[in-house]
């Protein structure tokens, strides 16, 4: 195998694909790694997962993490330049009979219309032997607070989130993809769950019902309560 180089994978640091990757490392992203942790942490904390398929993998740094703790992981991406082992829109990726302990997508469902996400996860779910995972954008209102104390031979530490439905959120640009500003094509909401008529117990239900499996665990970001974290199995 050739000796993996980055530099001239992305043509250097003065190349676009570079900068492009290189933004999680921004300092606005900050938030944004602690969403990596979650992204992770359900396949290497569960004993029972070992394969890992992944819809919309992105810039790669989930693939790194789970092959790294042993994993056998897939990547899937509709977009080349991201290097994904599989170049396949979720829809369009073929069901060999193989399954996966996990399958999931983080950040990806809601680049696509609503009415079209019944049937993606329902497709999802056909690769998952064990579990589904996702992570969807969250838009409801909600309250943090994080605190840590250390005293001589003692530390605690804790971080509480509260979240309400239907409280504002940011508007949403429902025009046609065409139509939208180039920067804007590939950052396009078409819907966010806390957002007015779409709560969390509507949205889990659809997915429930959609994969015939069962919401298990939820969690948000607490850094970044925007990033829903959604873990389904079968019943």
């Amino acid at each position: 195998m050739p000796e993996y180089d980055p530099l001239k994978k992305f043509g250097g640091k003065e190349g676009a694909d570079w900068r492009y990757f290189a933004q999680d490392f921004m300092e606005h992203r900050q938030p944004h790694w602690m969403s990596i942790y979650y992204q992770c942490s359900v396949a290497a904390q569960r004993p029972d997962i070992t394969s890992v398929l992944e819809f919309g993998g992105g810039r790669d740094v989930t693939r790194t993490l789970m092959r790294h703790i042993g994993l056998d992981y897939t990547s899937v991406d509709a977009i080349d330049r991201f290097y994904p082992d599989v170049v396949s829109t979720i829809d369009d990726f073929p069901f060999d009979g193989k399954t996966y302990d996990m399958v999931c997508s983080f950040q990806c469902l809601e680049h696509n219309p609503y009415e079209n996400v019944p049937g993606m996860l329902k497709h999802m779910a056909r690769f998952s032997g064990k579990y589904v995972y996702i992570s969807v954008p969250y838009s409801g209102a909600w309250f943090g607070l994080s605190w840590t104390l250390r005293i001589p031979f003692r530390s605690w530490s804790k971080t509480i989130t509260f979240t309400a439905d239907g409280l504002g959120g940011r508007a949403i640009d429902s025009r046609p993809f065409h139509q939208l500003p180039k920067e804007a094509q590939f950052a396009k909401h078409w819907w966010e769950v806390g957002r007015p008529g779409l709560p969390k117990k509507r949205f889990i239900r659809m997915a429930e019902t959609a994969m015939d499996m069962r919401l298990i665990d939820m969690m948000h970001n607490p850094h970044m309560p925007h990033h829903l974290f959604l873990l389904f199995s079968r019943p």
